[in-house]
């Protein structure tokens, strides 16, 4: 057992794994006791994922509390009971909201917010995940949430003759917001179907996407004793925090 081991590893999270699998590979190839992540990703979604080893799992939640970007782009004319591309399809439709009707709508939901999270989602009701709930059809309601989103914009959207039918957004949040939430409800706002077709987390305060390394680089560069120069010290990563403003 490595016990001397008390920092970071920031990864970049591929789409169909989970963050609990890459906790699994660290802790299995790092032969230590304590491995944790801030802020879980979706296996359909990719990008930062913050690793804490050894005693830096004492401070995930201080982490945990600094602001993340997101990218992500909606599919329109489809919506789905999880609100992206893992889940049941509920309904189609041909009408898709053009880019005016979707940047006229952006600012409500700037700033402090209440957010019903999804169904399927983490969050436990009466001991039991939420998502574990929604599989088995199970009725059940979540509280709306205070979240805060401090920036949204509109990055690409594609013309009408395209039929990928997708726009792309970029965010920056506050702890607990759920982008599927918020496409849910930028869909019912426009009054469309949609749901999200790709998600990637591109910071997660202090750190960007370019300086982060996915798991198969990171196993290459261990069996190479080649990998130190990716940990990081405790305080090296909480005195670059600056917190959220919610």
């Amino acid at each position: 057992m490595n016990k001397s081991l008390d920092g970071w590893i920031i990864i970049n999270k591929d789409i169909g794994v989970t963050s609990r699998h890459v906790v699994n590979i660290i802790k299995k190839t790092l032969n230590v006791k304590k491995v944790g992540h801030a802020g879980t990703l979706d296996p359909a979604a990719s990008g930062i994922l913050i690793i804490a080893i050894g005693k830096a799992t004492k401070s995930i939640e201080h982490i945990m509390n600094g602001k993340k970007k997101y990218k992500f782009s909606i599919k329109w004319g489809i919506s789905t009971d999880s609100h992206d591309v893992e889940g049941k399809i509920l309904s189609i439709s041909k009408n898709k909201p053009n880019i005016h009707e979707i940047k006229n709508i952006l600012n409500n939901f700037k700033g402090e917010i209440l957010q019903k999270p999804p169904r399927f989602s983490a969050i436990k009701v009466n001991g039991k995940r939420a998502y574990d709930l929604a599989r088995q059809g199970k009725q059940f309601s979540l509280k709306s949430r205070k979240v805060f989103l401090k920036t949204i914009k509109l990055i690409e959207n594609i013309d009408d003759y395209n039929k990928n039918n997708l726009s792309t957004f970029q965010i920056e949040c506050g702890k607990g917001f759920y982008v599927r939430a918020l496409a849910r409800d930028i869909c019912k706002k426009l009054n469309v179907d949609g749901h999200v077709v790709k998600l990637e987390r591109i910071e997660s305060e202090p750190f960007k996407i370019e300086n982060s390394v996915t798991i198969e680089n990171f196993l290459y560069l261990y069996k190479k004793n080649d990998w130190k120069n990716l940990f990081l010290p405790i305080y090296s990563v909480l005195n670059k925090i600056k917190y959220a403003e919610n």
